[in-house]
């Protein structure tokens, strides 16, 4: 690998990361800011929401923004926006402020995944193409553990407001960094009319509204899986901390997927995600029965391997399908990704821990029907396995 692909790649995944951190840094949190606001939980989780509301926005507006502003463009200016948002979200005082610039921030954060995807679409070609791609849907998914570890991590030994004047600084970096090294891509002149026409275009098309349908529950199964472990587990925080560290395990297998979808196909490749997905789902129903640590343990570097193979899987047939429409494809993926997103904890929060898993069950029973919906009708869209 040359110099220049391996500096554009690092800045890319390193982005890639801390902007998803915050996606999950209020799970861990939520009864800490709570009492510091004086404010109940629920409110805590419906500020928390209204992040992925406006991360979702965000990401639909910026993605199709970029090609008439300049990708280089969203993805640095995205990261000072996002420093100064995310300070605010540290002195915020009560719900209202908390609801405010969590919704801010998550706007601002919205600059960086769809536009990423498509700047290296733009930069890279073959295997380059295929590595960065996974490197950044690993870091999307090393976060998802990575995020709830510092947020955990940082309030334990100081304030939780602290968590989030630590990102502000970070984002700040990642600015002057990516200033200086990500290249300009061409600008092209596209009318909003013509995005709207190529959105719509895309919607009717049925073949990626089975996709949609998997993203729609993806990552929402994924905050479904530990917001409800953190509540069922709230009184043994060891455990719980343990349980986010090995899942880092599973965000390895991320790293194999391009190789797994050469071998073996897409389709394949979906299926055995979502098998694994389902394994991990029935063995945490075992351990509310045994209360056996390893089986909870075991259950959750299942889940994130299975989420590990099913998002780039998802996003590659996304990609394939779509064609020349792929910017506008990408960040339709990540709106509908997080729009689900941005309704779990809403959800979760009415249920016991064992409804649940009922729900993430019937997710990933629904992953399998979708896929299946595909592989029957594959012919159709010439992807062949």
């Amino acid at each position: 690998m040359n110099q220049y692909f391996i500096r554009i790649a690092s800045v890319l995944v390193v982005m890639a990361i801390m902007v998803a951190c915050n996606i999950y840094t209020f799970i861990p949190i939520y009864g800490n800011i709570a009492s510091s606001l004086s404010i109940a939980q629920s409110e805590v989780v419906i500020a928390g929401s209204s992040f992925i509301f406006f991360y979702a926005c965000g990401l639909l507006t910026f993605a199709n923004s970029a090609d008439r502003v300049g990708k280089k463009e969203i993805l640095v200016w995205g990261m000072l926006a996002s420093a100064v948002s995310t300070g605010l979200v540290g002195i915020a005082g009560d719900f209202w402020s908390l609801f405010l610039t969590r919704g801010i921030q998550g706007f601002c954060l919205g600059s960086f995944a769809p536009v990423a995807l498509a700047y290296t679409y733009d930069l890279f070609s073959g295997r380059k193409r295929t590595l960065l791609l996974a490197f950044i849907n690993s870091g999307f998914l090393f976060a998802g553990i990575l995020g709830q570890l510092l947020s955990e991590g940082i309030t334990r030994y100081s304030n939780w407001t602290i968590v989030f004047f630590f990102f502000a600084v970070v984002y700040a970096s990642l600015f002057l960094m990516g200033k200086q090294t990500l290249p300009a891509t061409s600008i092209r002149s596209v009318s909003v009319k013509h995005q709207v026409n190529t959105i719509y275009k895309l919607l009717l098309r049925k073949e990626l509204l089975y996709c949609y349908g998997i993203v729609f529950t993806l990552l929402a199964s994924f905050v479904a899986y530990y917001d409800s472990l953190t509540r069922y587990l709230s009184g043994d925080s060891n455990l719980l901390f343990l349980l986010r560290a090995v899942g880092l395990i599973g965000v390895s297998l991320s790293l194999f997927t391009g190789r797994l979808l050469e071998a073996i196909g897409a389709y394949k490749t979906l299926f055995i995600g979502v098998t694994i997905s389902i394994t991990s789902v029935l063995i945490a129903f075992i351990y509310v029965h045994l209360s056996e640590p390893f089986l909870i343990v075991l259950s959750s570097v299942l889940f994130v391997s299975a989420i590990s193979l099913l998002i780039p899987t998802v996003i590659t047939l996304i990609g394939d399908m779509s064609g020349d429409d792929r910017s506008q494809a990408l960040s339709l993926y990540s709106f509908i990704l997080l729009g689900g997103t941005s309704i779990a904890p809403l959800i979760i929060m009415q249920l016991t821990y064992v409804q649940s898993l009922f729900l993430l069950l019937g997710c990933f029973l629904f992953h399998g029907w979708m896929g299946g919906l595909l592989y029957v009708e594959r012919g159709r869209w010439k992807m062949g396995e």
